[in-house]
């Protein structure tokens, strides 16, 4: 499909307002100057000795960073990188609601989207500090490497297929409430399940990490917007497809000769 249509049609509603939104939410991580990365203390080379005392590790995480100041790190770092993730959803309940009832039913889906990845949260910080304690400085090419695996695995791509249905909304009263609540929900359960890699990247990304948030957002919007396929091992959608290049190499090659 030719790239001129594609950016077209981010100058459509809802597109420049999410797109916004993710802007604000970088800014205002910037203004917080890194806040939200993980403190470097326990990449000293320990190594695998550290996942035998991961619980004091943890403590002395927590005593260093409380819980609810990663919890509001998490929270901005979300509203820097999903926004645009939520498009397909929107606007399915834009069309799918009565005019009188839109703004209310995009909030619940919202609402039900963000409460799925704040629960989160704290099982992929979790996991973002035992990669860090038992893989050291090598977390980040580890937290790459987990990322783009996953991406090419079919259990990511069977969350992806589930994500992109969207189900019947209700016209009034609490059914369309409930129906839009289910929708947020689901969608988000099956964000968490495609991109729950990817967002390590950027929690182990140390000084890195602003700058990896809207690097791995534009992947998983990639890997969201490319066209659904049957759940199998695939070629990752943001890397190049280098069997297609060899290839279209050799068959020049050999019309040449």
């Amino acid at each position: 499909m030719p790239s001129g249509p594609i950016w077209l049609g981010f100058t459509r509603a809802p597109w420049p307002l999410l797109f916004a939104t993710a802007g604000l939410g970088l800014a205002l991580c910037l203004y917080r100057a890194g806040h939200s990365t993980l403190p470097a203390f326990c990449s000293s080379g320990e190594g695998l000795l550290m996942v035998t005392r991961w619980p004091a590790a943890l403590a002395a995480e927590l005593a260093l960073t409380p819980m609810s100041q990663r919890l509001a790190d998490w929270a901005l770092m979300l509203l820097a990188m999903m926004p645009p993730l939520l498009a397909m959803p929107l606007m399915h309940t834009w069309r799918s609601s009565l005019p009188r009832r839109r703004m209310r039913a995009a909030f619940v889906v919202v609402l039900g989207y963000t409460a799925v990845w704040l629960a989160a949260g704290p099982l992929l910080m979790l996991l973002a500090l035992l990669l860090q304690f038992s893989a050291s400085e090598s977390a980040l090419g580890v937290a790459l490497l987990v990322a783009l695996l996953w991406s090419a695995s079919p259990w990511q791509r069977m969350a992806l297929n589930r994500g992109h249905r969207m189900r019947r909304i209700g016209l009034f009263g609490w059914a369309a409430d409930r129906d839009c609540l289910v929708l947020g929900t689901t969608h988000g359960a099956f964000c968490v399940a495609s991109c729950w890699a990817w967002m390590l990247v950027p929690l182990l990304g140390g000084a890195w990490h602003n700058a990896l948030m809207p690097l791995a957002g534009a992947i998983m919007l990639v890997e969201r917007l490319a066209p659904g396929d049957r759940p199998c091992w695939h070629w990752p959608a943001v890397l190049p497809r280098l069997d297609l290049w060899l290839f279209t190499a050799r068959k020049a090659a050999r019309a040449h000769d």
